[in-house]
């Protein structure tokens, strides 16, 4: 049956839903058209849903002074290196010659006894303190594509939506390839591809996909197809079955990202404990009992239509949310939480961003793993060094 004018009034209103959002002078507009902050960009911390905000950025120049932490590009102060504590997140600030250790034999040995992994070595990109890694080359000319920094790539990975050069120059200027052409003639923006809706009207759009699971952010549709989280309960048919809509009744709980909360108390508990054979809730509330008529199991769970995913409870399942969300007030879909009020979280300063956070620290002092706060190693120096000079006239 031929779609009414309603209808596809309303598949129009909801194809153009992602375009109608226009970021602020001081916004940084993501590839699915969220806004956030323009400083929020290449700080370390992914913003946007899908991560865009941390794509294609130039990695930091550290000074002769610190070291680049091989991975993540942080800059910490050369006195960290070899300290025996991993101050880089992926240890790399350990895993020079340090105490006699020796690189394995899938690494190179930089010249001053950093240990990289051995493609790293001749790709164009200074990867050791004292490029060693790219001393002695031979670089092959390019065939096909060429990167920035003279890496070699191929027309495939042209604008394909992933990080193939180091520098990530292979995603610069794409905005030629931001949309799909139909079969049809019709073109209709490259994320609305194989999105599980036939955007093209002859489903060209949808043809020979390799449909993938939603990322933890998205809410997943009855039908397969992804949507954002804010999209569900907007009293707007975002799957096209409805099921974003579905069940948003009242509940609430109060307990950080990953618990749940025990009935009849105000404990929260981990999730992971919850029907696990183990009473862990004041009078074994998270557990089965036959007496109150709770059985722990997943019968709720399609009545609930949960956002993210749904675990066994004592009432039949339960919603719960990916990291820094937690479950809304309709019992099934997943709303930012707070996360600089969970203690610890951050060792100085802390800043709430949707769906995560961001530290920092004080002056004279360097974050490490992203969370922790140790003090400059350098500055440290120059005040003992300030002291020492002190006690003379004394």
């Amino acid at each position: 049956m031929e779609a009414s004018v309603e209808e596809n009034f309303i598949n129009l209103q909801r194809a153009a839903k992602p375009l109608l959002q226009m970021c602020g002078s001081n916004e940084f507009q993501c590839s699915n058209g969220q806004c956030i902050n323009m400083d929020w960009r290449c700080d370390g911390t992914k913003d946007c849903t899908d991560d865009s905000d941390e794509q294609n950025c130039p990695l930091p120049e550290c000074s002769s002074q610190e070291f680049k932490c091989l991975t993540s590009g942080e800059c910490i102060p050369l006195g960290f290196v070899c300290d025996g504590e991993e101050d880089c997140t992926d240890g790399s600030d350990e895993q020079r010659a340090c105490g006699g250790r020796t690189c394995s034999a899938d690494q190179f040995t930089c010249r001053e006894g950093q240990c990289i992994p051995r493609e790293y070595r001749c790709d164009h990109v200074k990867d050791c303190v004292d490029n060693s890694d790219e001393n002695n080359c031979n670089y092959p000319p390019c065939t096909e594509k060429t990167c920035a920094n003279g890496a070699c790539y191929s027309n495939s990975q042209r604008c394909n939506g992933l990080q193939d050069c180091r520098d990530g120059s292979d995603e610069f200027n794409c905005s030629k390839y931001t949309e799909f052409e139909c079969a049809n003639g019709f073109c209709v923006p490259m994320p609305f591809v194989c999105d599980h809706w036939d955007d093209c009207g002859d489903n060209s759009d949808e043809q020979d996909c390799a449909y993938s699971t939603c990322r933890g952010s998205d809410f997943t549709c009855s039908s397969g197809r992804c949507i954002p989280q804010d999209w569900v309960c907007d009293k707007f048919n975002d799957c096209g079955d409805f099921s974003d809509e579905r069940g948003c009744d009242s509940d609430s709980r109060d307990c950080y990202p990953g618990e749940w909360g025990c009935p009849g108390s105000t404990m929260c508990i981990p999730l992971n404990k919850v029907c696990d054979d183990k009473p862990d809730c004041p009078g074994g509330t998270d557990e089965t009992n036959s007496t109150a008529g709770q059985t722990c199991g997943l019968d709720r769970c399609s009545t609930l239509s949960c956002e993210f995913l749904c675990h066994p409870s004592p009432q039949g399942g339960t919603c719960y949310c990916p990291d820094g969300f937690i479950v809304a007030n309709d019992s099934r879909s997943c709303t930012d939480y707070n996360d600089c009020q969970i203690w610890g979280i951050c060792d100085q300063l802390c800043e709430d961003r949707p769906g995560t956070h961001h530290c920092s620290c004080t002056d004279g002092y360097v974050l490490e793993q992203g969370h922790a706060c140790k003090a400059n190693v350098s500055g440290t120096e120059h005040l003992k060094a300030f002291l020492s000079h002190c006690m003379v006239y004394f």
